[in-house]
């Protein structure tokens, strides 16, 4: 019998990540793949994203309008009640056999929710990881992760935090992260190439890929954050490929400094979307990356590239060499990137490219999982493993 994998996608980034596991389920015999769009795919403000999905050929089942015009911090929870209402909707006439959720924002948690009240498998892609940013993406991952009848873990310690909160053993896979599936699946383009994509005349100069996410602990800092990162690199000489913020309050103030900094820096490009191909060549042929993507810890290891992490955000989680950790200071900043982009012996060192999320081979394992699992009250009753034995 043939079973039906849903996923929940709310943003680009997610959904890059969820990508080679949804192609592997597609791939698979006996397993038929949907997905459930809402959030930022669905508006122009953030590069009307749902084309990429709709580009990949995944049968999109339902589209959920969950993105309010707000840089506050009720937008978001409103927002979680129009998808909490959309997908009661959807499940109440199209129940699937999993749904896969991923990582740790607002669309993650409605789904788990409306899923387990509908009966439905959760399938959780990136539990147990951590952050000590005192970030809600922590708190709202955890939460997710008792809500998951599966989990897709991404490193080992991550497997062993699933089970000191109680997950039987059974339950938890170590895949590695999907996100390097996808790079090592993404042709490579040259320097030419890659410039002609972005449009910019650059003439194989170096240059800095610039992604910065405001942080809800500290998101009324965001414009004077990004100020600081932005003139920085100004004054660094690199060319600068700036990419648009996620939809976490106080995006718009990020934004709005991205305008001013393409206003007055002709060395500057900013994107609102890139298609894959042109983002992950991008990232393999920058000097550096700057900001506090998650991109930084997950994907850019494997590719060798040193990455500063300014702020707050990613503090305290698992990461490989390449990554220098700074606060908000300009001379602390400065000093980062000057190491990443010319202190040779730290560029030889990340050009190891180690890393603890895994061999790029995490979506295969992910569908062999889902093909063979024993489905049933098995699955969906849960017990508590004392001491995480």
């Amino acid at each position: 019998m043939t079973r039906t994998v849903h996923f929940l996608t709310g943003i680009r980034s997610e959904y890059d990540i969820l990508a080679p596991i949804i192609a592997a389920v597609r791939a698979h015999p006996g397993l038929n793949e949907g997905v459930i769009v809402t959030g930022a795919h669905l508006t122009g403000l953030h590069g009307h994203s749902v084309r990429q999905i709709e580009a990949d050929g995944h049968r999109i089942v339902a589209r959920i309008d969950s993105l309010l015009a707000s840089d506050g911090l009720g937008g978001r929870v409103k927002g979680m009640g129009l998808q909490l209402a959309g997908l009661t909707d959807l499940f109440a006439r199209e129940t699937p056999d999993f749904l896969v959720v991923m990582g740790d924002r607002e669309e993650v948690m409605t789904g788990a929710l409306a899923a387990i009240y509908h009966h439905i498998p959760v399938v959780h892609v990136g539990g147990g990881d951590h952050a000590d940013d005192g970030n809600v993406d922590n708190l709202v991952r955890h939460a997710v992760s008792k809500m998951s009848h599966l989990h897709m873990a991404t490193t080992e310690l991550s497997g062993s935090r699933l089970r000191e909160l109680g997950e039987e053993p059974w339950r938890i896979h170590v895949t590695g992260a999907s996100g390097l599936d996808r790079i090592h699946a993404t042709p490579d383009m040259t320097r030419i190439e890659v410039e002609a994509a972005l449009g910019v005349k650059w003439n194989s100069e170096p240059y800095a890929v610039l992604l910065y996410h405001p942080t809800i602990t500290d998101f009324s800092e965001a414009r004077a954050h990004m100020a600081s990162i932005t003139r920085v690199l100004e004054a660094s000489g690199l060319n600068i490929a700036v990419m648009a913020p996620n939809t976490d309050p106080g995006n718009k103030a990020i934004s709005l400094e991205i305008d001013e900094l393409i206003a007055r820096c002709p060395k500057a490009k900013a994107f609102t979307f890139l298609e894959r191909k042109a983002f992950i060549n991008m990232l393999r042929h920058a000097r550096v990356m700057v900001g506090n993507s998650s991109a930084g810890i997950l994907e850019a290891p494997t590719m060798g590239l040193p990455v500063v992490n300014i702020g707050i955000r990613q503090r305290g989680r698992e990461h490989g060499d390449n990554v220098i950790f700074t606060d908000y200071d300009p001379q602390e900043i400065a000093a980062a990137i000057a190491k990443a982009t010319t202190d040779e012996n730290f560029r030889a060192l990340v050009a190891k490219k180690r890393t603890p999320y895994g061999d790029g081979k995490a979506g295969k394992r992910i569908a062999e999982v889902l093909g063979n699992v024993e489905l049933g009250k098995h699955l969906l009753d849960k017990k508590w493993v004392e001491g995480g034995r």
